[in-house]
């Protein structure tokens, strides 16, 4: 995996010419058949699939996607495309963290669309994107849910290294995240900006950290009740982030609209916003999805 990141990237330093990099599509269907959430299509081009399906004993199927190289450089492209039909019931997962090289001159880009049927579920649970030192990044990821349809969701990003020493100075961020409720655009996050850009330090952006998380629940259930629970564990984190030898940590949520929580997790570390996104999530599942908050299996392997 390295020897290739490193081969490509010479091969940028030598030339700025349009590196011809992996292309990637992955397009998955999942409908409702019987009492049972099942995958109907899986069509894949490139080192871009589906690990795993896996039916659950409540109805849900747990999905697993994976890049087997681990990691984009510049040229590379990645796309999904996503379909929930009516009623069905999805958690989609990584089984590990998505890597983003060094790319001396052009960006690598990865495209994702979730299209989420009338009346079905989806939980969004990736492991962390970690963007390395010199990487250039475009990513984007699309919601659109149909009139009542719930969600659970996380996206955390990593910027550097800072195990190893090495911080995010060199380099580009084009970042879009966005979800749609019935066709109306509800909530949209853009980040648009070069490494040192003063958006990593300031107050209203990263706040000096190298790790972002975000969370978001949609149904009806997302009330000012789970909202002051949200708040709640957000607090225990940033307690246990001032205890001596923890990383720091800040959080924060709102209600964004009447059906829409969203959080803010911000650390030096990504272990803290993980563990924080998923007791957020498991906060909301038994409310927002009618389910109860066991951990995928996936995730213990």
């Amino acid at each position: 995996m390295a020897g290739r990141a490193g081969t490509l990237s010479s091969r940028e330093t030598e030339s700025t010419a349009p590196p011809s990099g992996w292309a990637a599509k992955l397009e998955l269907r999942f409908e409702r058949r019987a009492a049972a959430t099942r995958l109907v299509s899986n069509r894949h081009h490139g080192p871009l699939r589906l690990l795993r399906a896996l039916p659950q004993d409540d109805g849900s199927c747990h999905a697993v996607i994976v890049h087997p190289p681990g990691g984009l450089v510049g040229g590379d492209s990645l796309d999904v495309d996503l379909q929930l039909g009516p009623s069905s019931h999805l958690l989609c997962t990584t089984p590990g963290a998505q890597k983003w090289y060094r790319s001396a001159h052009f960006p690598a880009r990865s495209d994702t669309r979730v299209s989420v049927g009338s009346g079905a579920l989806l939980e969004w649970l990736p492991q962390p994107a970690i963007v390395y030192e010199g990487a250039r990044v475009d990513q984007a990821v699309r919601f659109e849910l149909a009139p009542g349809a719930r969600m659970i969701g996380w996206e955390c990003l990593v910027l550097g290294r800072a195990g190893m020493g090495e911080r995010f100075t060199r380099g580009r961020l084009r970042q879009r995240l966005s979800l749609a409720i019935d066709e109306r655009l509800a909530w949209i996050e853009q980040t648009c900006a070069d490494a040192g850009d003063r958006l990593f330090a300031s107050p209203l952006g990263w706040r000096g950290h190298c790790v972002s998380g975000t969370v978001w629940a949609v149904g009806p259930a997302a009330t000012e009740s789970l909202l002051s629970e949200w708040r709640g564990i957000l607090d225990r984190f940033e307690d246990l982030g001032r205890q001596g030898g923890a990383a720091r940590f800040e959080g924060g949520a709102t209600r964004a609209t009447p059906t829409l929580l969203l959080a803010r997790l911000l650390a030096d570390d990504a272990e803290p916003v993980m563990d924080a996104s998923r007791a957020l999530w498991a906060a909301a599942r038994p409310l927002v999805l009618d389910r109860t908050a066991v951990l995928p299996r996936i995730w213990a392997t």
